[in-house]
């Protein structure tokens, strides 16, 4: 979404302050958008923030994870905003033909591993609970190796696909990076969304369209 559209989207269905905020409300109440898009496999249903570890006698200490995704097997989706940078500002002198990639987005990295291992080791010692107080039969949905989706940023503004200029290096250096992950997929928000956009109208997005204020995401 653009800023016109966070703002309505906002506006419409009441969202508290936060990118973050706006893009868990859209992706949870249209399921099928991360159901269809985000593996080979259909996701049935989601279980909006669910604690995968075991926490402390003060009920804290367990990794949270934005969005479980259940089908025969479970799927990890964590969600950043759409303006978390996935790049430093500058390249690195020593390195060539790479770049240096931010905190932020080694750190969700980081997180999304954990909420894996977290998941795997706890599944069938806790209970797993949707908004609607839907147990998950952990006999019927099971968790091996589980699949995890990292949604995170937006490359058509920090890096759009240009062999002419830095932006080249950063596309590169981010495709080798999430093409050797295993079992994670790493997915921009302006990914997702073209994603979408093909299932819904079964055409090719309008080149530009991002840039393009006639091009309307949200009628």
């Amino acid at each position: 979404m653009r800023k016109l559209e966070h703002r309505v989207y906002r506006e419409k269905y009441f969202i508290q302050p936060g990118d973050e905020a706006i893009w868990h409300h859209f992706l949870k109440n249209n399921n099928w958008i991360l159901g269809l898009n985000v593996d080979i496999k259909f996701i049935r249903e989601f279980y909006d923030e669910q604690k995968v570890g075991i926490e402390n006698s003060k009920g804290s200490g367990s990794p949270k994870v934005d969005l479980l995704g259940v089908s025969d097997f479970t799927t990890l989706i964590e969600l950043k905003h759409s303006e978390t940078e996935i790049f430093k500002k500058q390249k690195s002198r020593g390195r060539a033909n790479t770049w240096d990639f931010t905190s932020d987005f080694i750190e969700g990295v980081s997180q999304c591993l954990g909420q894996k291992f977290a998941l795997e080791r706890n599944y069938k010692n806790k209970d797993f609970v949707n908004d609607k107080g839907k147990i998950l039969d952990t006999n019927q949905t099971l968790t091996i190796d589980p699949k995890t989706v990292f949604i995170i940023g937006n490359r058509k503004v920090e890096f759009p696909h240009n062999l002419q200029s830095e932006s080249h290096t950063k596309s590169q250096t981010f495709e080798l990076f999430r093409r050797n992950n295993r079992n994670m997929d790493i997915v921009t928000f302006d990914e997702l969304f073209e994603r979408a956009y093909h299932t819904v109208y079964a055409d090719i997005i309008p080149e530009g369209w991002y840039t393009d204020d006639s091009f309307k995401i949200i009628e």
